[in-house]
């Protein structure tokens, strides 16, 4: 039964929970709004595979790594995809090929009122909300389950996300299915609560009397590349 006493010692992934054939583990957030995993014990039957799973066990699978990275630098040839992204848009060029074989793509967009979540894309168009940083940690909850299906599936799975979870999600599917998965995490220096960022934007909405109906973490447009601004549309006011 995983018991988590340190929150350094948890991020959240949801590979625990997912395991679980039970469905004794539940992802709870704490006062900022960070999951970590609760248990039913009425449900737990103590087959140990969420202590298994978790990327913080000492047993953790890192059969696949390198040696030594390998090192490249990218951009896409388009500068309109480049300006629609916030670094070179390695990530839709290719996601892009992903899914003109026939894959699916997987990355960090919006639910409810911005909140960060992890989606499931099989078009360019599902894709396009993938594109940008969102500076805040996304919710995974059903996310991993539903990439295993994918692969079970036969389908070729692109999934983009956080260091952490690119982790949890390797150590979920396990080698037999790692095959038919591409992994792209990005450099992070930790990720911001959800609660703060939910509080953030009530602030600016009663601030401006108005609702924020768009928002980009590095606004390129307007800032270029020299400056690291956020930007937010309102409904009425239009920017």
């Amino acid at each position: 039964m995983i018991k988590i006493t340190e929150p350094k010692d948890c991020c959240g992934c949801t590979a625990c929970a997912s395991i679980c054939v039970h469905d004794a583990i539940t992802m709870e957030p704490d006062a900022l709004g960070f999951l970590y995993p609760m248990v039913d014990k009425s449900k737990c039957v103590d087959c140990g595979q969420c202590d298994k799973v978790c990327q913080f066990n000492d047993n953790y699978d890192r059969s696949l790594n390198l040696e030594q990275p390998i090192a490249y630098a990218a951009r896409h040839k388009e500068i309109d995809e480049v300006m629609k992204s916030r670094s070179g848009a390695a990530f839709v060029a290719i996601s892009d090929y992903i899914l003109e074989q026939g894959g699916v793509v997987y990355g960090a967009g919006y639910k409810d009122h911005f909140r960060v979540v992890h989606k499931r894309a099989t078009t360019k168009e599902e894709r396009d909300e993938f594109r940008g940083s969102k500076y805040v940690q996304s919710d995974l909850t059903g996310v991993f389950r539903q990439v295993k299906e994918d692969l079970k599936n036969g389908l070729t799975v692109l999934f983009s996300g956080t260091p952490c979870q690119t982790s949890g999600l390797n150590s979920y599917v396990g080698k037999k299915l790692r095959e038919n998965l591409i992994l792209i995490d990005i450099v992070c220096h930790g990720v911001p609560a959800p609660f703060l960022w939910r509080d953030y934007i009530a602030y600016l909405e009663k601030k401006q009397g108005d609702e924020i109906v768009t928002v980009n973490f590095r606004d390129k447009e307007l800032f270029g590349w020299k400056a690291h601004k956020e930007s937010y549309k309102f409904k009425r006011r239009g920017g």
